[in-house]
């Protein structure tokens, strides 16, 4: 998953991505280093955030790509 370099190209902090996911600055800290997987619901609130679609996020494609 793209979810550090996702953060970090939008100028996100991780309070900001764990606020956003409902989630502690923690659960995010683990989902950037793969030590966790987000549920479906994380998932989507971070596309929101960040402005990019669920394959985006999940590396299958580039942001901006359809």
């Amino acid at each position: 998953m793209r979810l550090k370099e996702l953060r970090e190209m939008r100028g996100f902090t991780l309070s900001q991505a764990a606020q956003a996911a409902h989630v502690t600055k923690a659960a995010v800290c683990m989902w950037e280093s793969g030590a966790r997987q987000p549920g479906l619901a994380s998932l989507l609130a971070l596309a929101d955030l960040y402005d990019v679609s669920l394959d985006a996020l999940c590396g299958r494609n580039q942001p901006g790509e359809t």
